[in-house]
């Protein structure tokens, strides 16, 4: 008398399940798994209990489920590197412009500094600027009163609060500005040159020299 072993379809398809769940397979290695458990369930299966066709249905089109997202995952990543590589060529006419980012550091060459500016995110009743040199010492303060939202230039002449011009070399500078009291988070501004443009896993990047970068989405002004 032959003996015909069961196969139970539960103890298949929970591993496929389990696969799903921890994105451990390809698409492909679901496939060749489901179909390997599916031709072992046909030919192992009890005639008494034959193995549920509604769930293996269900399963087959988990997987199909699957392979289709990670198709649709190579096909967006493509898209998204294409979309990148375009920006970064857009951005490459930026190269020999002045532009407005995000920065702190400020320097002085022949009593002359550099250009800097805020970006105010809401309107605020009052605005202060700290110059400060290389040894944390405030050399001047810079009343710009209340200001509108939006981007402004700082005027500094490079001179400290008593009226003297300030020595050459890198200072750095931090701005306040509140309403009702209350902080506005004012964004200080740098002006460079723009040097080059690179990129990286978080975008597209502007040089401004001096081992300084920003990026491209951060660009206040271009001049």
């Amino acid at each position: 008398m032959t003996t015909t072993s069961s196969v139970n379809s539960n103890s298949g398809t929970s591993g496929i399940n389990d696969a799903l769940k921890s994105g451990s397979a390809s698409a492909a290695d679901l496939q060749n798994n489901f179909l390997t458990m599916l031709v072992t369930q046909m030919n192992n299966q009890d005639p008494l209990n034959p193995m549920d066709n509604s769930q293996l249905t269900s399963q087959l089109a988990q997987i199909s489920t699957v392979s289709s997202m990670q198709t649709m995952n190579a096909t967006l990543n493509q898209l998204l590197g294409q979309v990148s590589a375009s920006r970064a060529m857009d951005s490459a006419a930026l190269i020999g412009h002045t532009v407005m980012v995000p920065g702190s550091q400020v320097s002085v060459k022949d009593g002359v500094p550099g250009k800097i500016g805020v970006d105010l995110p809401s309107t605020a009743d009052a605005v202060t600027v700290n110059v400060i040199d290389k040894d944390g010492n405030v050399v001047r303060t810079i009343d710009m009163k209340g200001q509108t939202a939006g981007v402004h230039d700082i005027a500094w002449d490079g001179k400290n609060d008593a009226g003297t011009a300030v020595a050459d070399g890198d200072y750095s500078f931090k701005v306040n500005a509140t309403a009702n009291g209350n902080s506005v988070q004012p964004v200080a501004l740098v002006f460079g040159k723009v040097q080059s443009i690179s990129g990286d896993s978080t975008g597209v990047l502007v040089d401004i020299g001096n081992g300084q970068t920003a990026g491209v989405d951060d660009v206040r002004r271009i001049l």
